[in-house]
C-alpha cells in the first residue's frame, strides 16, 4: 500500500518541474488529489492573466497524483483540456478524481479554481500504467530523495 503522506512529502520536496513552478501538493488520498500554485509575475502571460501552459500542468500534476495513489506508475497518455475563465489572483487551486482505474489505463478529471473558488479550467487525462507497482525513493542522511532502482520507480 502506497504511503500517502510519505508521496505528498517527496512531491514537494522533489525538485524540478513542480518545484520551479512553486506548484504543492496539499491533499493526496487513494483516488483524489489537490495541489496550489501561488502566482507570480513569472506564472503570467502577456496579457497578465495565468499562462495557460500553467493551468495545463497544474491539471497534468493533479491527476497524475491521483492516479498514483493506485500505487502503479503511470504516464500521461492524452489529455483534453477546457479554458473557461482567464487565471487571476493570488493562488490557483487544481483538483483531480479518479474516475476510472483499468487494467491498463485509468480516466482523472482535472479542475482549477481561482481563490474564491470560480472555475477556470476543466480537463480530462487519460493515463497509462507504465508498471503494476510504483515505488517511492528513500530520503538519505544527507536528507536527499534517492531513487530506488527497477521498474515503477518514481523519479
Amino acid at each position: 500500500m502506497l504511503d500517502m503522506e510519505k508521496f505528498k512529502t517527496y512531491m514537494n520536496e522533489a525538485g524540478g518541474f513542480n518545484r520551479h513552478n512553486g506548484i504543492v501538493f496539499t491533499v493526496v488520498e487513494e483516488g483524489y488529489c489537490e495541489c496550489t500554485v501561488d502566482m507570480t509575475p513569472q506564472s503570467l502571460n502577456p496579457q497578465g492573466v495565468a499562462h495557460g501552459s500553467l493551468l495545463f500542468a497544474l491539471c497534468d500534476c493533479v491527476t497524475g497524483m491521483a492516479t498514483a495513489t493506485t500505487g502503479r506508475s503511470m504516464l500521461t497518455q492524452s489529455a483534453t483540456i477546457h479554458f473557461l475563465r482567464p487565471g487571476t489572483g493570488g493562488r490557483l487551486t487544481a483538483r483531480s478524481r479518479l474516475i476510472k482505474n483499468g487494467r491498463t489505463t485509468a480516466l482523472c478529471t482535472g479542475e482549477v479554481f481561482d481563490e474564491n473558488d470560480r472555475l477556470l479550467v476543466t480537463s480530462q487525462f487519460e493515463i497509462f500504467y507504465t508498471s503494476d507497482t510504483l515505488t517511492l525513493p528513500e530520503k538519505g542522511p544527507d536528507g536527499q530523495w534517492h531513487a530506488a532502482a527497477g521498474d515503477g520507480a518514481w523519479c
